[in-house]
């Protein structure tokens, strides 16, 4: 038996830590602050916890203080100060600044949006502008092809994460672009947590673990939906993945789709595209620098995407047998078996999945014509009142 407790008076040090902890008793299941647990439980938690044992098993977990750092902290801290003194100036309309996340492209705040009125993400990414302060283009200055702002920002959809304004650094060495707040984190993030409650309960195993269909199915039914749109306005997203997906924090998932920095338009003159570019393990066939195809790809090489997406989701856990690798001349086969064990997928989801995972492009689905395959075509969806464009 594992009781967790949590004590209150801890958490109300800070309103950062209160937030932190109601984000991890959602997102986790914990909906209350005394949960009763009946096996070993693997802890996805922000916050540092002190483990009591009692003989061999464990009986309480009580919320400790802050781990902290005694050589670099105070000048993380006081550099992330001078930041939002900067940010305050080049931003005007955003205050309350608290660093969420850090990685290879910049840094991602959390503020509060005074005109708004509302919680807003504020991501700043260094970068160089060949194009100048006014130019909508900018250079990583981890190098690359430039980006294109507008691209995302041309796109108004339920399921993709829109920007509300992006401001230049005074310098022209820093974007900021400012998009809506995704309280529940990444997709991947999710899969995570619900990796970890499957181990707390008891669920897991390498043959019947796995998100289940239905919920599989339903964030299928709104990746198609938005992707099926930006198709249509001639754009290639080319970076579908786990961590370019969003979710607003519901109970039930409700996905937005972002990380359109190496999109492209599909030629005017209905040419295909060339460029090798994203996630090696969403490449389709038909984007490796050894493919033996000469007209480069389409829209579809999203539909492949998807597909292993899809997969991920439904094994909670890498796509192939084996992990691919840049560059290469054959792609790992895909895990088909675990898919059939304990039925995890109906044979409407199958044949589905098939078809976004031809290795031919000629034959693979769109995903607007998957919508219109019998698994989704008769889904219902979890958010019925949702319109589409």
């Amino acid at each position: 038996m594992l009781n967790i407790l949590f004590l209150e008076q801890k958490f109300t040090r800070s309103l950062r830590s209160m937030m932190d902890a109601a984000f991890h008793w959602k997102r986790c299941g914990l909906r209350n602050k005394t949960t009763t647990v009946h096996s070993p439980i693997l802890f996805f938690n922000p916050l540092p916890l002190h483990i009591l044992w009692w003989g061999s098993s464990v009986t309480s977990i009580i919320q400790a203080q802050p781990r902290r750092i005694p050589s670099k902290q105070p000048a993380l801290e006081a550099d992330g100060k001078a930041l939002r003194v900067v940010l305050l100036e080049i931003i005007p309309d955003c205050h309350e600044f608290h660093l969420v996340n850090t990685n290879s492209y910049g840094k991602v705040y959390r503020a509060h949006h005074r005109a708004l009125n509302r919680m807003v993400a504020v991501k700043l990414v260094g970068c160089i502008n060949k194009g100048g302060v006014s130019s909508n283009t900018y250079t990583s200055n981890r190098g690359g092809r430039p980006k294109d702002f507008t691209i995302q920002q041309s796109i108004t959809h339920p399921h993709v994460l829109e920007i509300l304004s992006i401001y230049r650094g005074g310098t022209g060495e820093t974007t900021n672009i400012i998009t809506q707040f995704m309280l529940g984190g990444t997709l991947y993030d999710y899969l995570q947590c619900e990796y970890r409650k499957q181990r707390c309960d008891g669920r897991y195993s390498s043959s019947r673990s796995g998100l289940p269909e239905i919920a599989c199915r339903d964030i299928m039914y709104q990746l198609c939906q938005a992707m099926a749109y930006v198709h249509r306005l001639g754009i290639v997203h080319r970076n579908l993945k786990l961590d370019n997906i969003f979710l607003t924090g519901d109970t039930i998932p409700f996905i937005k789709v972002a990380g359109f920095g190496l999109a492209a338009r599909l030629p005017a003159d209905g040419g295909f595209l060339t460029e090798v570019c994203g996630s090696i393990d969403h490449m389709p066939p038909e984007m490796r620098r050894d493919s033996s195809s000469e007209l480069g790809y389409d829209s579809r090489a999203d539909s492949w995407a998807a597909g292993v997406l899809m997969i991920e989701m439904l094994l909670l856990d890498n796509a192939y047998v084996t992990r691919r690798s840049f560059p290469e001349f054959e792609i790992p086969a895909f895990r088909w078996e675990e898919l059939r064990t304990e039925v995890r997928l109906s044979a409407d989801g199958t044949e589905l999945l098939k078809a976004l995972l031809s290795p031919d492009p000629i034959l693979r689905y769109t995903l607007g014509a998957a919508l219109q395959q019998r698994w989704l075509l008769f889904h219902q969806p979890m958010y019925p009142n949702v319109l589409y464009p």
